[in-house]
């Protein structure tokens, strides 16, 4: 009987705590630092040559998209628009 009062609970009693809101920061936080090495790592694979040419990221022309890489500048005679 005694064990019966002790697990009841009431409904409207009980409401999220801050152990649990510090629960979730700390994992939106681990979650964003696993995120930021992952990219890292990412950077630091090299390809091997066979694949580069295969996929024609040997090639020195600018990608548009690709940071690090510009797109040739752009005379203003060139531009369409009008104005």
């Amino acid at each position: 009987m005694i064990a019966s009062l002790l697990l009841a609970y009431n409904p409207n009693d009980v409401k999220p705590g801050w152990i649990a809101f510090g629960l979730v920061i700390a994992l939106g936080v681990a979650t964003y630092l696993l995120w930021r090495s992952m990219n890292t790592q990412l950077r630091k694979i090299q390809m091997p040559p066979k694949q580069r040419r295969a996929t024609g990221l040997d090639s020195d022309r600018p990608r548009p998209g690709v940071p690090g890489q510009t797109e040739e500048p752009r005379h203003p005679a060139d531009d369409d628009r009008t104005g």
